[in-house]
């Protein structure tokens, strides 16, 4: 009945949203930190900077997580479900886009380079279509998410990344570079905030090593844990 009585006052609402505004001013500051992009930064300054009326596809695994935990309160994405949710990200971006009045926003995708090869058939003619296609590529060679899961420590290196890592080897600029899209590589937020602008189509490449992904995560959601535990003091 208390319980009941907070929802119905408000009271357990506004404790919950003081908690996400303290949350997220912690995560701020640690993004902050990060002189170089990782892939928490790389979802938070998307999110900051996309242009009015841009719409954002994203993709599943790590990407829309990475949206959801750190990408701020204002956030709003498409994204893919189901059995298969890495597949056909960028040809769902791309129909998306198509279905627009010419001359909208841009439209963006943010994948990985799991993903992104994945549905590497999607950047067919994509010069040819007329629409401002604009997506950044999380490369860590692999299946960023397994790293995160126990099997990541219980296993060899080696059997970890043949049945869970699955490092493809593939240059997705040169892929991408290949159906004579424009290509680049972001490396700071500057670099990603100053492509961001650019109009597309184009494939812009964000380096990540998946070992120090979960540190960084690790690191951000620590920091959190401390913040409300010494606010409870």
């Amino acid at each position: 009945d208390a319980a009941a009585g907070r929802l119905v006052s408000g009271e357990w609402r506004s404790a919950l949203e003081a908690a996400g505004r303290r949350a997220d001013a912690v995560i701020e500051a640690e993004l902050a930190k990060q002189e170089a992009l990782t892939e928490p930064s790389t979802a938070r300054t998307l999110v900051d900077h996309l242009p009015i009326g841009a719409q954002l596809t994203v993709s599943s695994s790590m990407p829309v997580r990475d949206v959801e935990w750190f990408g701020g309160r204002t956030g709003f994405v498409h994204a893919n479900r189901g059995a298969n949710g890495i597949d056909g990200v960028v040809s769902t971006a791309l129909g998306r886009a198509l279905a627009r009045p010419v001359g909208s926003p841009p439209s963006f995708v943010l994948i990985g380079d799991l993903a992104f090869v994945h549905d590497s058939n999607a950047l067919v003619a994509l010069n040819r279509r007329g629409v401002d296609l604009r997506i950044v590529v999380i490369d860590n060679d692999g299946g960023g998410i397994f790293s995160f899961l126990p099997q990541s420590t219980l296993l060899a290196h080696e059997r970890f990344e043949e049945l869970f890592g699955t490092p493809l080897g593939t240059d997705v600029l040169a892929l991408a570079a290949g159906h004579g899209i424009d290509t680049s590589t972001a490396g700071t937020v500057a670099e990603l905030t100053a492509q961001i602008v650019r109009p597309g189509p184009w494939v812009c490449r964000v380096p990540s090593d998946r070992e120090r992904n979960v540190e960084v995560h690790d690191a951000i959601h620590e920091a959190v844990r401390r913040a409300f535990r010494d606010a409870g003091r």
